[in-house]
Parts: C-alpha cells; structure tokens; sequence
C-alpha cells in the first residue's frame, strides 16, 4: 500500500492510543499524555507529523512552533548554539591550557563571534520548526516496531522539509537528541542537518544495589564520608522527606511558587500559573508515574493550620518503562538553610526507594555535572541538528557549528561518540 505523511497541528488532534503505540515505555516526555500538558498549559504550537500506511500510523515525529527567539530559551536555535549556558562551556573550553591573558583575548573573539552569528540566526532562523518536546529535553523519530526505519525517516523528514517550504519556515531543528541512533543521523547528514555536541545526560543504574548501603559501598571512600555526612545535617536540621499522594490545589501551588526559582536559574520563562496548571495535569496524568514529595520541616504539623503549606521544598518526578525522572524541583533556601536538601531529596531519598524495589534507572538528565558525576551517574551524550533552508545562510552557519561541536567535544570529552569524564 502506498504510504502518505498526515501533518497535524495539534496533539489534540491524535489520537491518544495512535501515538502511544509509537512511543517507547521509558520515553515519558514523548508520551501522548506529556505533549498535551505542556500544549494545554504553555500555549505551545507542535506540529505532528505521522507516516500512514493503509491507514495504520508507523512513525511520527513531533514538533514546535518557534516565533520568538526569547520566548522559550533553549527550545529554539538560538538558545541551543547561543544561550549563557552555551557561551559558558564555550568559553571553559577556550580557557583550558591557556594563560590569564591569552584566555581573556580568546573570550573577547568569542563573544564578537557569537554576537555576530546569534544575530544573524535571530535574522535568518525565525519562525523555526524545532524537533524536539516542550520541557523535555527529547526528540526522537518514533517507529512501530517491524517498520523500515530508515525509510520511515526519509519520508518524515521529506515532508518536514514540505511543510516549511510550504509555510515559509527558514529553519529546522532536532534539538536534545540523545540516542546513538545511526540511521537517523545518517538521515539527517544526508538532509543537510549540521550535527553538534549539545551537552552530557547523566543516568543512575542502581540494578546491583539491594540497599542505600550497597549503593554507598559503590562510591569511594571520601565520597562515601560526604554523603553519610550530607544525610545526617539533614536530619539534624530537623528535615524530613513526605510523600503526598494527593496534594490539595494549596500544595501544587506552593511547589509552582517554590519552582520560580529553579525556571530563573536556567534562563527559563517565569509563569506560575502556567506551572500550577502543569502540575496539576502531570499529578492527573496516572499513565505517567507521577509522584510528589515535598520537604518539611520539624514546625511542619503546626504550619499547616497557617495559610501557607509548610512547603520547604519539593520534587515532581515522572516514572515509566522502569526509569524514575526527576523532574521539577524547588526549594525555600532561608528554610533548608545548610541541611543539604537537594542532595537528600534528589538522590538519596530517590535512590533509596530505587533499591527498595522501585525502578532501577534514575535519569538525572543534564547540567550540575559533578553532582552527578560524583554519586554515580554515568554520563551519555545529547546532539543536536539544524539546517537553514536558505543556502547561503546554511554556509554562513556551517562553519560555527563546526567549531561549537569541536569545542564542546573538548570541554566535555566525548570523542569519536565515546563520553570519558
């Protein structure tokens, strides 16, 4: 039977059990019931495109909508190649093996570069179509099972490129790609998507552990001392970790307010409706494994008749296919002060229940490297992928992509697709 690509402009306009059935289990922000939270609650515009076979859908991939270059940091181009985060590991990466002053004159080159190159894909990259999940940090093409993968691909991509020639798009992004998944890559070269490093995901196998003590017995001996001391200042600081099962609307909107902070820190728009309504859809949404867990502290029973939940901290994690996602996290620092809650809601209360018989992969995802590095985590690289319809602006953009990928590669030791840290 002939195969055609149905593009559709809302995950509304899926079905639910059709595009489940392409996702993998453990692929919880690819899942059906996380795009339409996030569509709902923020207002995103994704594009869905779903390879039809006879009327059976057996592949698909999902994307976004980009008119604003500062709307959504780090879900578009220009947050991807340009954003702080990226200009600081660029610029670590220049640092290394060079003096104070020969650093200095390479980060002032850097900056000119990418001021001049930032504004010329803001000029020549918008509105973008973005391969990737809203929130999630993913992308992938999905495929049934028994599907010509690689054909599927060239269709998908095929009729990506259609519909920006169609809709004028200029650009096309996978952002956050994190499989070593040759055929798409092969794919995407051989659509003209200039590949780079983007950053290193962090991953906790606690398969061989049957215990917290276990767990510990994997790390060295220092850092053994330092994570024993960590959990005693957290009890000592009279702090404890709840699990609430059903948070009143009270709760969900103090972990929205506590969240602000967290949005701030990665350059993230702030919208606490929007993240009390997000919240609220995940914790409503059993398919995805929610669980909430909150910090109190030992005034916690007496705050409660307050007006304000004793609320010092929380997580929002996600659970599906055996792998836990901590999600969304924030915290009250005049509270928790130095009781290390972070670290103890994070990991060691996540880990503990992994080994107790809960799911054994925990997926940290990126940033804070050495945390993670430190307490086991192993490290996997994230790519990413654009391409300009414009030829000339895809000369004008190949070759700093060259050099952000070599840098990169540097700073963060992935050689010829092995990550060594």
């Amino acid at each position: 039977m002939a195969t055609e690509v149905a593009v559709l402009r809302s995950a509304s306009a899926v079905g639910r059990e059709e595009w489940n059935a392409l996702v993998p289990a453990a692929q919880v922000y690819l899942s059906y019931d996380w795009l339409r939270a996030v569509e709902e609650c923020f207002g995103f515009e994704l594009v869905l495109f779903l390879l039809r076979d006879g009327g059976r859908t057996v592949a698909g991939v999902q994307g976004l909508l980009v008119r604003d270059p500062d709307a959504f940091p780090y879900h578009d181009p220009t947050g991807a190649l340009f954003g702080d985060y990226e200009r600081d590991h660029l610029r670590q990466a220049l640092e290394r093996d060079r003096s104070p002053e020969e650093s200095a004159g390479a980060g002032a080159l850097l900056d000119a570069v990418v001021r001049a190159e930032a504004g010329h894909t803001r000029a020549a990259g918008y509105p973008a179509l973005v391969m990737t999940s809203p929130y999630g940090y993913a992308c992938d093409v999905l495929t049934l099972p028994g599907t010509d993968r690689e054909g599927a691909i060239g269709e998908l991509l095929g009729a990506v490129d259609a519909f920006c020639r169609t809709e004028g798009i200029p650009s096309q992004s996978f952002l956050w790609e994190s499989g070593g998944d040759a055929d798409l890559h092969r794919a995407l070269t051989a659509h003209g998507y200039l590949g780079f490093l983007s950053d290193l995901e962090y991953d906790l196998d606690t398969g061989s552990c049957a215990s917290l003590e276990e767990y510990l017995e994997t790390l060295d001996r220092k850092r053994r001392t330092v994570v024993r001391s960590e959990i005693r200042k957290f009890e000592e600081a009279g702090l404890r970790v709840e699990r609430v099962t059903d948070p009143d609307r009270a709760v969900v909107a103090r972990c929205a307010e506590l969240s602000e902070g967290q949005q701030k820190k990665y350059g993230l728009p702030v919208d606490r409706d929007a993240m009390e309504r997000l919240f609220t859809a995940l914790l409503a949404a059993p398919a995805l494994g929610p669980a909430l867990y909150v910090v109190r502290g030992r005034d916690a029973e007496g705050a409660r008749d307050g007006a304000r939940p004793d609320v010092a901290g929380f997580l929002l994690c996600l659970e599906a296919g055996g792998v836990l996602h901590p999600k969304f996290l924030g915290f009250d620092a005049g509270t928790v002060g130095a009781g290390y809650a972070y670290f103890n809601l994070v990991f060691y209360h996540q880990i503990e229940r992994a080994v107790a018989g809960g799911p054994r992969r925990i997926a940290y995802g990126m940033g804070s490297a050495d945390a993670k590095r430190l307490r086991g985590c192993r490290p996997a690289p994230v790519r990413g992928w654009i391409r300009f319809s414009s030829p000339a602006a895809q000369r004008r953009i190949e070759p700093y992509v060259a050099v952000f990928d070599c840098l990169k590669k540097q700073l963060l030791g992935d050689q010829d697709g092995r990550v060594q840290r």
